[in-house]
């Protein structure tokens, strides 16, 4: 580093001009550094979804999506019931189509909410396998009452 004091006049300059002599001696170092870094970061990821409390925060974060299902598939079939309900006692009233139609709207929420309860317990089922395989039994039963408090 030569000094100039025609082109350096404080500490800032000094500082600036270090800065970018170290970006040009060592540029491939630095762009070597990104990939490397983006490397460790893919890798931890993967290493912490791998291990015993990673595998369960995922099926338990899947249990919790079923569950959300779930709940907006009852509310949607609540919905339609209590439609239904109400054109069947407006029956002179309204068309016989319009009936039908919100019969079998009410049908195809039953099946939504029982295909949602079955995902709720198909997820119950991964987060007990989970649980049962990957920790050891002195923690099983404290897992299971905390994530499956319907057993």
């Amino acid at each position: 580093m030569t000094c100039d004091s025609a082109r350096i006049t404080g500490p800032g300059d000094i500082v600036a001009s270090m800065n970018i002599e170290a970006l040009t001696n060592n540029w491939a170092l630095i762009f070597a550094a990104v990939p490397a870094l983006i490397a460790v970061i893919l890798v931890l990821q993967f290493t912490l979804g791998r291990t015993a409390s990673g595998q369960l925060r995922k099926v338990l974060k899947g249990n919790r999506d079923a569950q959300k299902k779930l709940t907006n598939a009852r509310r949607l079939s609540q919905k339609t019931v209590a439609r239904v309900e109400k054109l069947t006692s407006r029956a002179g009233q309204i068309k016989p189509r319009i009936l039908q139609e919100a019969r079998e709207a009410a049908e195809d929420a039953r099946s939504l909410e029982k295909i949602a309860d079955d995902q709720v317990q198909i997820t119950a089922n991964h987060v007990r396998r989970v649980i049962h395989e990957e920790f050891p039994p002195v923690r099983q039963e404290k897992l299971r009452k905390r994530y499956l408090p319907q057993d």
